[in-house]
């Protein structure tokens, strides 16, 4: 007889501090969350139990997220309100679920229909016309790069399709606005991207100085478009 379990999506931030935090570390902070929050978690059968708590998209380490995703699976239902409080309550600072939503029956894990997430990064750039170059580079219909593939040999890939949106500003600071493919279907990093128009703009690359965060993640919907997936 199947037992009777009720899917929650989390929204949440981790920024500041918890940015450095690891994939499997996150993972274990939020089954402690879980555990000291007395959340009704459902858990894996057979010899090893465990937590049934899915994230969308691992986030690199020393990168900002304010809206990732992470599925949990309950025993037993939960207001939505009652769930962020309870969980919130054991959140450190730069943690916080900032939305709940009740899942449909039927509906996918976000790891399965994340197909795009949008990026912004902080850039170690002080060009008064980089603006007009990024334009007259997204012309350019092939960005070709050489990247690992599988048994770790070189191949080239065009990443432009990669890229659905890409702008930015030079008010304050140089900052690009990117809305990159990610999933298992097709995924691109941002540091691929960042690397490749610094190169080709002739500037010298040091990832480590260029700040970026996760704003946000999307679905396709049944018309192609994307959609959040809280919606």
């Amino acid at each position: 007889m199947n037992r009777m379990t009720y899917d929650y999506r989390l929204q949440f931030t981790k920024r500041d501090k918890m940015r450095y935090i690891g994939h499997l570390d996150l993972l274990k902070y939020f089954q402690r969350a879980i555990k000291r929050a007395n959340v009704p978690i459902a858990f894996s059968m057979g010899f090893n139990p465990h937590q049934l708590v899915s994230f969308t998209m691992p986030l690199p380490l020393g990168m900002s997220g304010l809206a990732e995703y992470v599925d949990i699976r309950l025993e037993s239902e939960m207001p939505c309100d009652d769930l962020k409080t309870r969980l919130n309550a054991q959140m450190s600072d730069g943690m916080e679920i900032t939305a709940v939503r009740r899942l449909r029956e039927d509906e996918d894990t976000g790891a399965a229909l994340v197909a795009a997430a949008d990026y912004t990064a902080v850039l170690d750039i002080c060009d008064p016309d980089f603006a007009d170059k990024l334009a007259s580079l997204k012309a350019v219909p092939v960005w070709e790069i050489e990247k690992l593939g599988k048994k770790k040999k070189l191949k080239t890939v065009d990443i432009r399709p990669l890229i659905y949106a890409l702008d930015c500003e030079t008010a304050e600071n140089t900052v690009i606005h990117a809305r990159l493919a990610t999933g298992s279907n097709s995924n691109l990093k941002p540091e691929l991207m960042l690397r490749y128009i610094y190169e080709k703009l002739g500037l010298d690359f040091d990832y480590i100085r260029i700040k970026i965060a996760r704003t946000e993640m999307y679905r396709r919907d049944e018309s192609g478009n994307f959609t959040g997936l809280m919606e």
